[in-house]
């Protein structure tokens, strides 16, 4: 709790909230402080932001915690305020983390910018498409519509899906697996 609990109350400074005021908002300071310190530690240890493998997982928790205060109303960049409170807090444990800190704070808010970029685009492309489902008085999402946010914006499936949960709408997923089978299976071919 002593190297997670400073960042959860940064990030509560930054967004203008007080923790347990809420319990939404609590669950996703809380998200945000454990992605934080997990995300800091594995770029400690060599990691970089990518596609496959452990590259992937950290990823994932640096995207989680800016779209979480994104959630909490925090449109700027959040990882400059919030991850040196967690390099302050490992550093005693972990002396890697200050001379490694040049090399993870470039990666870090580079791979927040970019997809602070693909957010809003996202964002936007979701949006439609979930005010189309309810136009047409459906509960789901497309499955061509969702490939399109991931194929086209690289907007990552697992946000669209945590963002249609969030609005009571399901997503083709099968039809998503299916249509990225079938580009895997064309690139195989070419």
């Amino acid at each position: 709790i002593d190297e997670i609990f400073p960042v959860i109350t940064r990030a509560a400074e930054v967004a203008g909230i007080a923790y347990g005021a809420d319990a939404q908002s609590d669950v996703r300071l809380r998200v945000v402080g454990d992605h934080v310190r997990s995300a800091l530690m594995l770029m400690t240890d060599g990691v970089t932001p990518g596609n496959e493998a452990r590259g992937y997982v950290l990823r994932r928790l640096l995207r989680r915690s800016v779209r979480s205060m994104r959630l909490l109303g925090v449109h700027d960049p959040v990882l400059p305020e919030l991850l040196p409170v967690s390099k302050d807090l490992m550093s005693a444990s972990y002396p890697d983390v200050v001379s490694q800190w040049p090399r993870v704070s470039q990666v870090a808010y580079a791979e927040e910018e970019s997809f602070r970029r693909t957010l809003v685009a996202g964002t936007q492309i979701f949006g439609l498409a979930a005010g189309q489902a309810r136009a047409e008085n459906r509960t789901e999402i497309s499955a061509d519509r969702a490939f399109a946010l991931h194929d086209t914006y690289g907007f990552p499936f697992d946000i669209t899906l945590e963002m249609a949960s969030e609005q009571g709408l399901q997503v083709d997923s099968a039809g998503f697996r299916r249509l990225m089978q079938e580009q895997k299976d064309r690139g195989k071919a070419d």
